[in-house]
């Protein structure tokens, strides 16, 4: 009667039995971050994935890491791949990919990002590469974990939306970020909350529609963020088409920073029936003026009806 089987011939039984998959942990001496790698294949060989390219080497460079920190890693990536359930692309996707997000992930940043990126789940795939890349950037610029943990769960709670919306909140939070006024992001997932997005296919698109203003004025996105803070709380019609109108109108301006700073006093002055005037006329700066110095001495009827006539 033989022996127990070692480490060594059970992997190999298991990679030639069950999947090529298991031969990866050859490379893992610690046995506790054997068994967090193993939780990985054992999710691959239960849902039926293709070991994507690249996965053995995947493997060897997370052996590699200190042994709590591949444990937390390997963790983190099933967690990650449990979340993505049950669209089995996505589950493929971030089984192939979760390995090199961990390793683009700046230092500072990682801890708060294990901790919360998991919670993409199903909008992973849909933020893709170039996303992920874009939230890091984002939650690199903030001040501390406290802040880039409440960037990642604030962008992250729009993850059963879609995924149009996820890459439009993740541009909007790294423009917030980077200004260091993280607060004008969180001002408009305040005023429109994942949950709002339920309610209809026009509110679907008007998130979105907002970040189109972000999109038009790259190089002004203080006054964007602004003004997207202060439309986000309208109806879900007055944000969708309002978005795409003025982000049109600001592509269009000599200057998108004081078109978009405009339209926001006039906002705030005059109510959102000055949204349509702003879109038919979009009013030059000099008439702007003209228009909030009306309304600081003759009311917001008298200024209403200089911004939409051009003249009392």
């Amino acid at each position: 009667m033989s022996g127990p089987l070692s480490t060594e011939e059970t992997i190999d039984r298991l990679a030639r039995s069950i999947s090529p998959a298991y031969a990866a942990l050859r490379d893992f001496t610690v046995p506790q971050v054997r068994a967090a790698a193993a939780s990985v294949i054992d999710l691959m060989v239960e849902e039926q994935l293709r070991v994507p390219d690249g996965f053995r080497e995947a493997c060897a460079r997370a052996a590699s890491l200190p042994p709590n920190e591949a444990i937390v890693m390997m963790q983190v990536w099933r967690d990650s791949l449990v979340e993505a359930q049950p669209d089995r692309k996505t589950v493929s996707f971030v089984l192939e990919h979760f390995p090199a997000w961990y390793e683009r992930c700046p230092e500072q940043v990682r801890e708060p990002w294990l901790a919360g990126v998991a919670r993409l789940g199903q909008a992973m795939r849909g933020l893709g590469g170039e996303g992920m890349k874009t939230l890091m950037e984002a939650m690199a610029c903030c001040d501390d974990h406290y802040s880039a943990h409440k960037l990642l769960e604030t962008v992250a709670a729009y993850a059963p939306t879609t995924d149009e919306a996820v890459v439009a909140v993740t541009a909007m939070a790294r423009a917030a970020a980077r200004l260091g006024r993280l607060d004008l992001w969180l001002e408009i997932a305040q005023r429109f909350p994942p949950e709002r997005m339920e309610t209809s296919d026009e509110a679907e698109k008007a998130l979105p529609a907002l970040g189109e203003i972000l999109d038009a004025a790259p190089d002004h996105p203080l006054p964007a963020l602004r003004l997207m803070g202060a439309l986000a709380g309208e109806n879900d019609g007055t944000v969708l088409q309002g978005g795409r109108k003025l982000a049109a109108a600001a592509r269009d301006a000599s200057d998108a920073g004081v078109f978009l700073d405009d339209t926001r006093e006039l906002i705030e002055a005059l109510g959102i029936r000055a949204l349509g005037a702003i879109v038919r006329r979009r009013p030059g700066h000099d008439l702007v003026e003209s228009v909030l110095d009306l309304r600081a001495e003759f009311g917001a009827q008298a200024a209403l009806r200089l911004l939409e006539k051009g003249s009392l």
